[in-house]
Formats: C-alpha cells, sequence, structure tokens
C-alpha cells in the first residue's frame, strides 16, 4: 500500500488501521505513524535516526548491483563485518570499503572515527576537531644542516662550529625563513 509510510506498511493490520484511523479524524501523518507505532520519532543524533533505512546493506539496493556486490565481497575477504553495518565513505581512508572503521554501526563509531582521524563531521553527528598549534617552522632541515656544517669545517679548519653554522645558514636559507635575530 503506497499511501502508508515504510514503518507502518511493514507493521501488523492492527497498527495499520489505527494509523489510517488517526489520519482520517485530522492527525498529521507524522503524528499518526508515531502514535501507531507507539515510538516517539526519530531524533537527530540517535542511532535510530541514524541507521533508519541503511539496515541489512539496504545502502547498495540504489548502487550498481555488482559493484555493491563486488564492495561487499572484498570487504569480507578483508575481515569487515558488514552485517548491520553502514558503510560512510566520508571517514575510510585511502583504502576506501577495504578500511574497517568506515563501516558504523552507531553515531558513536563515527564520532569516535572522526576523533581518531581528526575530521570535521557535520550532519547527524557533529563532531570539530581542536584546533592544533601550528607546527613549529624549522630553516633548514637538521640532517643538511649537520652535512654542511661539516663540508664548511673541513674548508676552513680554523672556524667555530657556531660560525660555521651561521655561515651555512646565510648561504642556504632563503632571507624570508631566516628567524629575527
Amino acid at each position: 500500500m503506497s499511501d502508508l509510510p515504510y514503518d507502518i506498511s511493514v507493521a501488523g493490520p492492527d497498527v495499520q488501521a489505527h494509523y489510517r484511523k488517526l489520519v482520517s479524524a485530522g492527525q498529521t501523518p507524522r503524528f499518526a505513524e508515531m502514535a501507531a507505532l507507539q515510538q516517539p520519532p526519530g531524533t537527530r543524533g540517535t542511532d535510530r535516526a541514524f541507521m533508519q533505512g541503511r539496515l541489512n546493506n539496504q545502502q547498495f539496493a540504489d548502487m550498481n548491483s555488482p559493484l555493491a556486490q563486488r564492495m561487499l565481497r572484498e570487504a569480507k575477504a578483508a575481515g569487515i563485518s558488514t552485517s548491520g553495518r553502514f558503510y560512510m565513505g566520508g571517514l575510510a581512508d585511502k583504502r576506501a570499503h577495504l578500511d574497517p572503521k568506515a563501516w558504523v554501526d552507531s553515531v558513536a563509531d563515527i564520532k569516535k572515527v572522526a576523533q581518531e582521524r581528526d575530521l570535521h563531521v557535520q550532519g547527524i553527528v557533529e563532531y570539530t576537531p581542536p584546533e592544533k598549534p601550528p607546527k613549529k617552522s624549522v630553516d633548514i632541515a637538521p640532517d643538511i644542516l649537520r652535512e654542511q656544517v661539516r663540508k664548511e669545517i673541513k674548508a676552513n679548519p680554523s672556524l667555530k662550529r657556531q660560525d660555521a653554522i651561521e655561515r651555512v645558514k646565510d648561504r642556504i636559507v632563503p632571507h624570508w625563513k631566516r628567524k629575527a635575530r
């Protein structure tokens, strides 16, 4: 019956009759659905709202069948349990559907992966990673500096190490990278 919401259409005939009675009495379809099913509507941030329409790999129903079957087959071969889980490509690393952390079953999973990977997530789950201090800028890589200082001292044996370091930096490091003295 196409006039019924999905949850009502898969419920028993008593629930369907109660839904129709409420709608014909003037209640909104959303309220009638909630009252007939005797459960509150899903709200943002809940597992129920997140997994609605996503259980049992329903996400693959709208996808090209050979591609969906290949993704499931490869994920299972990689040791990933896809049962009751939903693949979220936005959480995946470069392995895509072979990334076990991209297969989630709750909003807690999404938040956990977002925290581990410092991802900004917006939607059913809201998470913004904390700001990190900027990385310390380095004038010149330490290994390059050591090698160049060694060569400078070899060319000028009477040169002190600190003076050799300054000469190397003057020669190699661009002026805009040199720290103010």
